[in-house]
């Protein structure tokens, strides 16, 4: 997964903390979404009407009621400046960031109090993962079993997460929002910062309290798929939840505030750098670890046939010494060619010469050729096209075919 896909999905959950505005029937309800859609797109709605500049002009006066102040989000590895987004001047914001998803990228907690009672904050994201083979989930070690999860929808999440914590705060639960024009610039930066894999899923809850204040919750998750074989893969996903209270009757006006602040949000050029230059290091690191696992097995396979070879020629010496001790005693030194040939049949041997040292040397029979190195390591071999010579995984060694001694 891209590490990026965090910086983006807070954008994200800081831009759908503000949806829940509820979509009344009526013409000012209908001036008012054109109008803001306006603001943000310089267009109208399609099929809507363009209005007046004056109408427009009313419309930002009543957006912009304060001045707004640029806050600063910073990572605190480097000191580089992540991103920043424009809040009224009269809130109160703090950021923080967290390192739980990736040791060099950070997402960000946000905590925000102004007038009204106004109190706005995101929950550290939650990451889980799972894997489609049954059998995987059952390896997984213990330190991980609790990120081992299967991917829940997010109606879930909210009664097992958000509702209880709404109602023990005193509210009461109002109904889900379903705002399209949020979701479609939400999944636009996931767009932009992910991947293109990533599957979003956003769900807003109004709620309200006896004491008149109203409340936003709203949870955004996110999934990636990833193969780790032709056959499996791995479901990554993580969510946030962000809840923003305030007096019911500014309870409009603060989330029209909090989108403005979320599209005011612009990336540092310089950390975009800095995130694509560690991307590119990780790969050359994974390139060069996968290297060298690679000749590690192969190193291990080179000494196990080495070992292995070292065993045989123990082996075969001790027979030729008890073939040469057998052949001295019974037909006398210097035992002709045919009786070496009938001893060979019996050992379903063959002796094979080697120009490579000058030497004759035993071999198991039944292969058309054989291949030797300068040790006396050697390969059968029945495919006539073949060439020890050419393949990395023999240690890059000089073989060369030997001939039947006799």
């Amino acid at each position: 997964m891209k590490s990026t896909i965090v910086l983006s999905i807070f954008l994200a959950l800081s831009l759908c903390s503000c949806m829940g505005r509820q979509e009344h029937q009526g013409e000012n309800q209908y001036h008012g979404d054109s109008l803001k859609y306006e603001a943000a797109y310089g267009e109208a709605i399609p099929g809507h009407t363009t209005f007046p500049e004056a109408e427009k002009q009313g419309f930002f006066d009543r957006f912009n009621t304060t001045s707004p102040k640029t806050h600063t989000f910073r990572d605190a590895r480097t000191g580089l400046v992540v991103q920043t987004s424009d809040y009224p001047s009269d809130w109160k914001v703090i950021s923080k960031p967290l390192y739980t998803f990736d040791q060099k990228l950070p997402n960000f907690l946000v905590q925000v109090e102004g007038p009204n009672n106004l109190k706005h904050f995101n929950t550290p994201f939650k990451f889980y993962f799972t894997f489609s083979n049954p059998q995987m989930n059952q390896y997984v070690s213990s330190p991980m079993n609790q990120m081992l999860r299967p991917i829940v929808g997010n109606q879930q999440i909210h009664q097992e997460e958000v509702a209880p914590r709404m109602q023990r705060s005193g509210f009461t639960y109002v109904g889900t929002k379903a705002m399209p024009r949020e979701e479609a610039y939400a999944r636009k930066i996931l767009k932009d910062k992910g991947t293109g894999q990533e599957q979003l899923e956003i769900v807003n809850t109004e709620w309200k309290s006896e004491t008149g204040q109203r409340a936003l919750a709203t949870i955004v998750k996110v999934a990636l798929q990833q193969p780790i074989s032709q056959q499996d893969y791995v479901m990554v996903w993580f969510y946030g939840v962000a809840y923003t209270f305030v007096d019911g009757r500014h309870f409009e006006q603060t989330l029209d505030d909090l989108y403005a602040s979320a599209t005011s949000t612009k990336f540092n050029p310089q950390w975009e750098q800095y995130v694509t230059q560690l991307a590119q290091q990780r790969q050359r690191e994974q390139a060069r670890k996968s290297a060298m696992d690679h000749q590690n097995r192969m190193n291990a396979r080179w000494a196990s046939f080495n070992a292995h070879q070292q065993k045989m020629k123990g082996i075969w010496a001790a027979q030729d010494a008890n073939h040469a001790s057998f052949m001295n005693r019974n037909f006398g030194p210097g035992s002709d060619i045919g009786q070496k040939q009938f001893v060979n049949m019996i050992n379903e041997q063959e002796t094979v010469y080697n120009p490579l040292t000058g030497k004759n040397y035993q071999v198991n029979a039944g292969s058309t050729e054989y291949w030797m190195d300068s040790e006396g390591n050697y390969i059968q071999n029945n495919d006539l096209f073949y060439t020890p010579n050419g393949d990395i995984n023999l240690n890059n060694r000089e073989w060369v075919k030997v001939q039947k001694a006799f």
